[in-house]
């Protein structure tokens, strides 16, 4: 419990800070002329590409990409889960359950394919159709791109900042554009400075316990056999078992520590 002493002296930082921010002119043109003006560096402009992957972030975090404006690509793929969203699937704007669990994001500019199942998307920005504008489960709902380039090419904010990122395509917002600066955001989303990265570069050493794991990990365990490589996935297909026939992608185990539930189905 405070002392009767200390709640006055609360009380009257409380009145004296009252007093500077709400009271007349007096009070704030003397603290203004004892405040200096903070000069301001002439910032250098963005480059195209940096103003490519600034468009694409704003995108990927905007809700308007679905069609009640509820859902953004970050409403699943979060940044503290490595960009997946820590939940075994994720329901789209119906609430329809989702079929697949929320892939992480992280170093995805270097896979081959996209999707756990389907191998045929093999670029980032094809994949953005399908939580957009996918229908088997509805994720974000947009009925078609004549609905999502109408909604984008109306904001003031996306006209200056498209100009920026397409100086040679006279700022075009099209079902081009919008799918590379998206695609221009995800590619920066690279992981590759853990602890095993700089064992590896003889940075740090790993635990003992984790030394252990390696051993195993690369051993008896056989986890190598399809976990192999700088980001730890074979980029192939395999059948689980006889009961999933469905060849599934092997996952990357880059930031496996915070991508949990795991599979394909959570």
């Amino acid at each position: 419990m405070r002392s009767a002493g200390s709640v006055v002296r609360l009380l009257a930082g409380v009145c004296l800070a009252s007093v500077f921010w709400s009271a007349g002119g007096a009070a704030r043109d003397a603290q203004a002329a004892t405040v200096p003006e903070v000069p301001t560096p002439n910032a250098a402009p963005l480059s195209e590409d940096e103003a490519r992957i600034q468009l694409g972030r704003r995108l990927f975090y905007d809700a308007d990409l679905s069609d009640d404006g509820s859902m953004a690509c970050a409403s699943c793929h979060e940044q503290r889960h490595a960009f997946a969203d820590g939940m075994p699937t994720h329901p789209g704007i119906t609430d329809d359950a989702g079929v697949r669990n929320v892939p992480s994001l992280g170093n995805v500019g270097a896979l081959k394919t996209l999707t756990w199942l389907d191998q045929h998307i093999t670029t980032l920005e094809q994949q953005i159709a399908t939580p957009v504008f996918g229908y088997g489960p509805v994720e974000m709902g947009m009925p078609d791109w004549a609905t999502l380039l109408h909604r984008v090419s109306g904001d003031a904010c996306y006209q200056k900042l498209f100009a920026r990122a397409f100086k040679n395509e006279n700022g075009r917002i099209d079902a081009r554009t919008v799918p590379e600066a998206l695609a221009a955001f995800e590619r920066t989303l690279i992981s590759q400075n853990s602890v095993w990265d700089q064992a590896q570069k003889k940075q740090a050493r790993l635990p003992d316990d984790a030394q252990r794991g390696v051993a195993l990990f690369f051993g008896q365990a056989h986890c190598a056999a399809c976990h192999s490589g700088p980001l730890l996935t074979d980029q192939s297909f395999h059948s689980i078992n006889a009961a999933h026939p469905a060849r599934v992608r092997t996952p990357s185990l880059r930031n496996v520590g915070v991508t949990a539930p795991y599979l394909h189905d959570g």
